[in-house]
């Protein structure tokens, strides 16, 4: 990873978490999301770019291109989301150690749970466009999409959880 992506310190996300590897909390589960949200939308633009339907190049088409561009938007949304969220974080931590429990991360997840879902499925749908076989690895990006869920929670559960927030 180039240096420029590093957010804080090298390694400190074990000490933030008191060094509990057990489970995710809220902003490593959003970033999750974000990587197999990376990976959808790569693996479809090279879908895209090798594929043919109707004998023209799937990337002439404009079904093709609004989905590609609806799944771009959406993890880039999702990133700068993420990103944001993890700079809040790093600074209230080092304003107060206390602050491990950074409450706007669940809306990040939140956030990650729709787009995860989203992204997956157009990929699955823009694969399964092209006449052939269900290809096995966007297969695979919406089954990881339905277990990351699982992992995050419920979003009515978990929005009624920050709902102090709004007051």
């Amino acid at each position: 990873m180039p240096h420029a992506n590093v957010v804080g310190d090298v390694n400190a996300a074990a000490r933030v978490r008191g060094g509990d590897p057990s489970e995710f909390g809220e902003l490593e589960l959003a970033a999750n999301a974000l990587g197999v949200c990376d990976a959808a939308v790569e693996f479809a633009m090279q879908h895209a770019r090798t594929h043919r339907e109707g004998g023209r190049p799937m990337t002439d088409q404009q079904v093709t291109q609004l989905q590609l561009s609806e799944m771009y938007m959406l993890t880039e949304a999702l990133r700068a989301f993420v990103l944001r969220t993890a700079w809040e974080r790093d600074r209230a931590v080092a304003r107060d150690e206390s602050a491990k429990d950074f409450g706007p991360a669940m809306f990040v997840t939140n956030f990650s749970k729709s787009v995860i879902q989203r992204v997956t499925e157009l990929n699955m749908d823009l694969h399964g466009a092209s006449g052939l076989d269900m290809d096995a690895y966007a297969d695979k990006l919406v089954r990881d999409a339905h277990i990351w869920t699982h992992l995050a929670g419920d979003a009515v559960t978990r929005m009624k959880a920050i709902r102090h927030y709004i007051h």
